[in-house]
């Protein structure tokens, strides 16, 4: 759904900033309430690098987006809770997995703007421990004072009849809620946070003195990927995004993504569009959504051993693993630099404990 108020015309906003970098990477007109800690650092991996014996490889640390462990859902909501302010909303409502980095970002926005917070939270995918709803995200998000619910009944995420219905309820208890899609994405605001990131990167790189020819990215609800494609076409860079998976599905998710960013694009007023070919989604780990294999734990241990960066086996560790499978697999030119997102979720690692086998305490030799 496109935004109901007029969307004004990029070029006349060129007149007004000289500068489409700078406006995107603000896009003054719309309702923002600060949230994220800006810009979030850019940086080379070179001992990860070297041991892969690939292209130039930097990082984009969204880890480091701000409150609460960071992550990539602050740069979206900071668009939502401004038009959840602007509406007079008492309450943020959204939904997540049981360990949703979304609801946990939800929670810290809405104590950071004085709101309440109601998260709804799926339990389709298998508890990974016997701590596993004590512990991460949901230890945090209470701590941050947010009410948790909890929906055993299997449902997809997709699946918005029974938060709607809660929403009912909620208004029938006296609150003025505002309704945030799974993931933030599902919104016709829920790609501005990475067009204006796009933007951002865009600037960075100017500063570096260097280019980079690929992004890769975990790409779940897809407006993460959205929001890059579509702020760099806006830019017109040659940038091309990689989204990794965070399961085996890609044609839905290449049909999400295309959807997405055409409506973001639609909603600041640019004429360009994006076609399929814009999209690339690669999948490496096909587990399930909320399960990594062996190598995605390997690409884990990798990274943290040589640049001292942790990352989750939901999403960042399988944006690890694709990038080392497209390595290997030539994917890129040695000369090319390739910028890996680190989109948070690091909070989320002590709930997946139990599969981890390298925890290993000797007795004192002495």
């Amino acid at each position: 759904m496109i935004s109901d108020t007029h969307s004004p015309n990029l070029e006349a906003n060129m007149t007004k900033t000289d500068n489409i970098i700078d406006w995107l990477n603000v896009l003054p007109e719309w309702p923002r309430t600060k949230l994220a800690q800006l810009p979030t650092p850019i940086h080379r991996l070179e001992n990860f690098e070297s041991q892969l014996g690939g292209p130039e490889l930097w990082i984009k640390r969204d880890d480091m987006t701000g409150f609460t462990g960071g992550g990539n859902k602050t740069r979206k909501l900071e668009f939502l809770v401004g038009d959840a302010q602007r509406k007079g909303a008492d309450m943020l409502v959204t939904v997540g997995a049981i360990q949703s980095n979304h609801t946990r970002q939800t929670a810290a926005a809405a104590a950071k703007s004085g709101l309440k917070c109601a998260l709804l939270h799926y339990g389709w995918t298998k508890d990974a421990g016997p701590a596993y709803r004590k512990v991460g995200n949901v230890l945090l998000s209470s701590l941050m004072g947010a009410d948790l619910y909890v929906d055993d009944s299997k449902r997809p995420i997709e699946d918005r009849g029974p938060l709607e219905e809660f929403v009912e309820y909620l208004k029938l208890q006296g609150h003025s809620p505002y309704l945030i899609p799974g993931g933030a994405s599902e919104h016709h605001l829920g790609s501005l946070g990475y067009m204006a990131c796009a933007a951002e990167i865009a600037k960075q790189s100017k500063a570096l003195g260097v280019s980079f020819d690929y992004i890769v990215h975990c790409t779940g609800s897809s407006s993460t990927q959205s929001g890059l494609v579509a702020g760099l076409k806006a830019l017109g860079e040659n940038t091309h995004v990689i989204g990794i998976p965070d399961d085996e599905e890609t044609n839905i998710k290449k049909e999400r993504v295309q959807q997405l960013a055409n409506n973001a694009l639609l909603e600041i007023g640019v004429s360009v569009r994006v076609d399929a070919d814009d999209i690339e989604i690669v999948a490496a780990d096909k587990s399930p959504y909320g399960v990594a294999d062996k190598e995605t734990f390997k690409a884990m241990h990798l990274l943290a051993r040589t640049e001292g960066l942790i990352t989750d086996p939901v999403y960042e560790g399988k944006a690890v693993r694709g990038l080392m499978d497209l390595v290997k697999l030539n994917r890129f030119e040695k000369n090319n630099r390739v910028l890996l997102m680190h989109l948070g979720g690091t909070p989320a690692v002590h709930a997946y404990a139990s599969q981890f086998d390298t925890v290993n305490m000797s007795p004192l030799p002495i």
